[in-house]
């Protein structure tokens, strides 16, 4: 990701909050075979154990847990290959038998992860070391026996992460905000948790704790009854939290993904709660019983956001892999891909009538496509902004379109046109996330330092802030030049 770079070297300063959130391994199911070794990282390192000589079983699912589990997991299962289990990983997926004991050469794993036979896997990833297709063909050619006796319980991950204590306050990015339907209430994202807000005054309502990560996706109930609140550990797992607004109280967590919760949107009945990840897919969810309904494969890479159209009949889902999909919701159909897009797709948003959505992401264009049911015309696109776009937004009344960039500003566009109307510049660091009010009066901004504020549509004033989100924690250090919000009870 482009913005990755800057997003871990801003992070040292928390990372003992978060250093969980990093981890780069995850426990997929209790039907998986082998787990990797402990200290093994999903990046190539100098003491990778794969690289060794072993040919073991245990070697070789370490080498696939690192490179190909995203895309062949029970829940993935590209070209109906799963890796869950060494029954699974024998009996191969729609071309066969991927793997033919004791003869390497005619394995058709070997073969793609070399590059012999095209596309090479992993599939837009970093190609294997030499090592570690030496450990799997040193495996097949010894006839890919499976594991051990008692194997599988040897081979739990026990993870060494280090203790790192901060010299400085860490303070929380806010990585998500939301106005409730009435517009009372604003929610705002952090690590491990919650915080419902007074929008006018900055005074913290209540504090929703025990997220698992970050929370980078937060939406209300269209009653504005319930919170459901996406997050997760990085290679571990993604969960969004379903909380009851009035009472405070987690009713449920919803797991099914193997990485980050990016997005998670309502349907506009409340019946349906949609999730993007990190790990390519879309899950559609019952919010009242936290029942999995569909998971929607398609996307080759981070779903990074997901909206429901006004009537709630599609799912549009920005990814990763340069394009926009959009779905049929009562069938789990993707109904066609928009695929101008030149990089990847951070934000999404359907216009108010339905008929139009808006893309934007790393290219720093946005894109508006005219929609039907057979497909998307690309109506007009804009090189927008300096550096990638990170939030976009349709007004309430269809007539203007807000974006944030990393170029450290806020821009406010007319819809028909594009044509700037107005910008807020100067923010003190990147806006992560960004919500209007259901009126369409007041825009609230949470940036990657913590802070937060909120802006008077129309005239673009700051009517709150610039407030922390979160109450640093660790070594007390400088005050901070900016206020801190501050909880008291309903």
């Amino acid at each position: 990701m482009k913005i990755g770079i800057r997003f871990w070297v801003l992070s040292v300063t928390f990372l003992a909050a978060s250093v969980a959130a990093f981890a780069v391994f995850f426990v997929p199911s209790n039907d998986l075979v082998a787990q990797p070794a402990a200290g093994v990282s999903g990046e190539e390192t100098k003491s990778t154990k794969p690289a060794s000589a072993d040919a073991s079983y245990r070697a070789v699912v370490t080498i696939l847990q690192q490179k190909c589990f995203a895309c062949h997991s029970s829940t993935a299962k590209m070209s109906g290959f799963v890796m869950a289990s060494y029954q699974t990983l024998m009996k191969g997926g729609v071309h066969g038998a991927e793997i033919v004991p004791g003869n390497s050469a005619k394995s058709r794993l070997v073969l793609m992860v070399e590059g012999t036979m095209q596309p090479r896997m992993p599939f837009n990833g970093n190609p294997l070391s030499p090592a570690e297709i030496t450990v799997i063909k040193g495996w097949i050619d010894a006839g890919a026996k499976g594991p051990a006796a008692g194997e599988a319980a040897s081979l739990q991950p026990h993870l060494n992460i280090p203790n790192i204590k901060p010299r400085f306050p860490e303070i929380s990015p806010a990585g998500s905000v939301a106005f409730s339907p009435d517009g009372k209430t604003l929610a705002v994202g952090g690590y491990n948790q919650v915080r419902l807000m007074n929008p006018k005054t900055g005074k913290v309502l209540e504090n929703l704790s025990g997220a698992a990560g970050l929370v980078r996706s937060v939406a209300f109930s269209p009653d504005g009854k319930w919170l459901a609140a996406g997050g997760g550990l990085c290679q571990q797992w993604g969960e969004v939290q379903i909380w009851d607004v009035q009472s405070d109280k987690l009713l449920r967590t919803l797991r099914g993904h193997h990485d980050c919760i990016y997005s998670v949107a309502f349907s506009p009945n409340g019946k349906l709660l949609a999730s993007g990840s990190y790990d390519k897919l879309i899950k559609l969810w019952d919010p009242k019983t936290g029942k999995e309904l569909k998971t929607l494969k398609d996307h080759i890479d981070a779903v990074f956001a997901v909206a429901f159209s006004p009537d709630g009949k599609w799912l549009a889902s920005g990814s990763q892999d340069n394009s926009v999909k959009i779905w049929n919701v009562a069938t789990g159909e993707r109904l066609y891909t928009l695929s101008d897009p030149v990089d990847g797709i951070t934000c999404i948003a359907f216009s108010p009538s339905g008929k139009q959505i808006a893309a934007a992401g790393y290219d720093k264009l946005i894109y508006i496509w005219n929609l039907t049911q057979t497909g998307g015309t690309l109506a007009q696109s804009l090189i927008a902004d300096e550096d990638s776009i990170l939030q976009i937004a349709w007004t309430p009344d269809g007539k203007e379109i807000i974006t944030s960039s990393a170029d450290g500003s806020i821009r406010i566009r007319d819809a028909s046109t594009l044509n700037p109307i107005g910008i807020i510049p100067r923010q003190s660091d990147w806006v992560d996330a960004m919500s209007l009010s259901p009126d369409g009066k007041w825009l609230a901004a949470g940036r990657f330092d913590g802070t937060l504020s909120v802006y008077r549509m129309g005239s673009f004033e700051q009517a709150l802030g610039p407030l922390v989100a979160f109450q640093g924690n660790g070594p007390t250090g400088k005050t901070e030049p900016v206020r801190t919000a501050r909880a008291s009870g309903h």
